[in-house]
């Protein structure tokens, strides 16, 4: 196989840039399609498949170095399962074009958009592979393409990102500290990208780890917990995950008392209106309020939902 080291800027545009217009190839296919086309189709297809089990390794070690002992074992799992698919030559001759990063410069989110990246055009190529073999008329390798696709949609396929690391309580939001200042607003243009029209998957997650690694590398810092009310923002907005997102921001009422009326209301909100719990939502507000000035316009909006969640 062949390797070569990439950044994880150039390991994202790799994987982007694995993108075939497999139309053409499947426009050929009633005459037969041209081999510089087959070829082209079967490289990306073996380029994804070598670096999606390559991912998987690097992830295995990534969670190893991290203690995260359920991340690690759910990639040694899917590993495992990948393992088991008969991957297929179908033109002899062809090597994959193995990328190999340096984790020491990747974050969790970096390696696992890169994984998610691989499995996705691995599945489209053999698909697209499929198609062309059919129109070909070609049985026997068209069978164990479609034999191989097949296996790897059987492959049980792990999210991964999870916050099982999401900080202790016992953190304090107190030192002006100019790199995780830096940071943050890098994090935070990622956040602004990563909603227009869609949602943009990329962009999420590496502000996510953007202020994550704030968190982390910066303890002490006065953005800490402003960090985690922004990580708390996208997993409400951007990945809908409402538990997930009440995590984050419980952190930001436990690290700075200054911001518990923004985040006590965010964590009332989403019992009210999206896990309809209204005894909790109630609860919530309530703490919003006895912290929130008296005759703000915010105050007043909290007593209205009370009043009607009360039924008064």
């Amino acid at each position: 196989m062949l390797r070569k080291t990439m950044t994880v800027v150039a390991l994202t545009a790799a994987v982007i840039g694995l993108g075939f217009n497999v139309s053409a190839v499947l426009g050929e296919s009633e005459s037969g399609a041209s081999k510089a086309s087959l070829d082209k189709l079967v490289q990306q297809l073996i380029d994804a498949r070598s670096n999606y089990g390559e991912n998987l390794h690097q992830l295995i070690e990534y969670y190893k170095k991290m203690g995260n002992s359920q991340g690690e074992d759910w990639a040694k799992r899917e590993l495992k399962e990948f393992g088991k698919i008969r991957q297929r030559e179908y033109l002899p001759g062809l090597k994959a074009k193995l990328v190999v990063v340096n984790t020491e410069a990747m974050g969790e989110s970096d390696i696992v958009e890169a994984l998610v990246g691989y499995r996705q055009v691995y599945r489209k190529s053999l698909e697209s592979l499929v198609g062309v073999l059919k129109g070909a008329k070609d049985v026997k390798q068209w069978t164990l393409a479609k034999r191989e696709l097949k296996e790897l949609i059987s492959v049980n396929k792990y999210m991964y990102l999870r916050d099982a690391d999401t900080p202790g309580a016992e953190l304090r939001a107190r030192d002006e500290i100019g790199a995780a200042e830096k940071l943050y607003s890098q994090a935070l243009e990622l956040k602004k990208r990563s909603k227009g029209f869609r949602v943009r998957r990329y962009e999420t997650q590496a502000a996510m780890e953007g202020f994550r690694r704030l968190i982390r590398e910066y303890p002490s810092s006065e953005r800490i917990d402003d960090a985690a009310y922004q990580i708390g923002e996208l997993c409400r907005d951007n990945l809908k995950n409402y538990q997930r997102a009440i995590r984050w921001y419980e952190c930001v009422v436990a690290w700075d008392p200054d911001t518990q009326v923004r985040a006590n209301l965010r964590i009332a909100q989403i019992y009210d209106r999206h896990l309809v719990n209204r005894l909790t939502a109630l609860d919530y507000y309530g703490r919003a309020l006895k912290i929130e000035a008296r005759g703000s316009s915010e105050r007043r909006s909290i007593e209205r939902r009370i009043r009607r969640l009360s039924g008064k």
